[in-house]
């Protein structure tokens, strides 16, 4: 069994995965969307189990990057849960001392954010199987994987250059956004030339591409999960050109990796998916999470250039929320065409 749950988090993601037994599930959380969403969804969740089951314990907790709409409902979580009932074996986070792939040792007032200083209290292993150090990918060589009781984890992103990136920008990010930087660094994205009416996909893939340059994204922890024969690529909101130059080191070496789903990065933007991106991770299910509020996502060119892509093959589009930014990809004559 290897389940994913799209959460809804409003714009943001809360992917809560199942694995392993049915009878007696291993569980992962990654990011736990804005703070609203702990209270409508995911504390509902951890509470059913544990009702259900006594407990609720996480193998692994990843809080991709510091985003509101990632990082805004951990603080909750972190704060209030019964560390009696709910149990996290280890946390995956990158503080601001771990920007320069550093351990935590005597933590200054800006190391001292809100989150770090509730997975201190807390005392939850953090980072573990880095040995307190950044999530990042090797500078160089071979690229790491982790076991989680049965789960493969294999790191894709973030490199040391993207942490770097955010650290200049670390401290103004926080004091604009008042914690977690969310909106800072938004810009525009994409847009159709004038009078094209946005139905000729074709037209929308073959658009020009360009990466989004925020950094707080570009620092997303994203990675391969394998289990039972089943790989998944959870792509936070990871900067493309990031997969594409992990997929061609060892144990991939330049070659397609095919996954079986492929959560898109940064919920379908178009500067977050791009052609290369997807060709080097064809998958056959994309998974997209967001209501399409405040950042109007997707962008109709992402999904464009991913069913453009995949022509040939069999893939599904699932969309967490039903939004005006989404429902055109149900469109008969669309599924006829692609």
């Amino acid at each position: 069994m290897f389940n994913i749950h799209m959460l809804d988090a409003g714009h943001g993601d809360c992917l809560w995965v199942e694995y392993g037994s049915a009878g007696a599930p291993k569980r992962m959380l990654i990011d736990a969307g804005t703070a609203g969403t702990y209270t409508r969804n995911l504390l509902p969740r951890i509470e059913s189990v544990v009702a259900a089951e006594g407990k609720c314990v996480f193998e692994l907790f990843v809080i991709t990057h510091i985003d509101d709409d990632h990082i805004g409902g951990s603080l909750r979580l972190l704060d209030e849960l019964d560390p009696a009932v709910v149990k996290i074996k280890e946390i995956w986070f990158n503080g601001y001392f771990h920007l320069s792939d550093e351990t935590p040792a005597d933590l200054g007032a800006m190391q001292a954010e809100k989150l770090t200083e509730l997975i201190r209290r807390g005392g939850w292993p953090w980072n573990r199987k880095y040995r307190r150090r950044a999530v990042m990918v090797p500078r160089q060589g071979r690229l790491k994987s982790y076991q989680f009781a049965g789960m493969k984890l294999t790191l894709l992103s973030p490199t040391f250059d993207k942490l770097q990136k955010l650290k200049g920008s670390w401290e103004d990010v926080i004091r604009e956004a008042g914690l977690v930087p969310g909106t800072a660094f938004e810009d525009a994205e994409t847009v159709l030339p004038g009078g094209f009416l946005g139905d000729d996909v074709e037209v929308m893939a073959a658009l020009p591409f360009k990466q989004d340059a925020t950094p707080a994204n570009g620092a997303s922890i994203a990675f391969l999960a394998e289990h039972d024969g089943v790989r998944v690529l959870f792509g936070a909101d990871a900067h493309p050109s990031v997969l594409v130059e992990s997929a061609e080191r060892a144990p991939f070496n330049g070659a397609p990796v095919p996954v079986h789903a492929f959560k898109l990065p940064h919920h379908g933007s178009a500067k977050n998916v791009s052609t290369p991106m997807i060709e080097a991770f064809p998958a056959a299910h994309y998974l997209v999470s967001t209501d399409g509020g405040r950042f109007k996502h997707p962008n109709d060119p992402a999904i464009a250039r991913v069913v453009v892509s995949a022509l040939g093959r069999e893939v599904t589009l699932h969309f967490n929320c039903e939004s005006d930014f989404n429902r055109d990809w149900a469109k008969p004559e669309r599924q006829d065409a692609f």
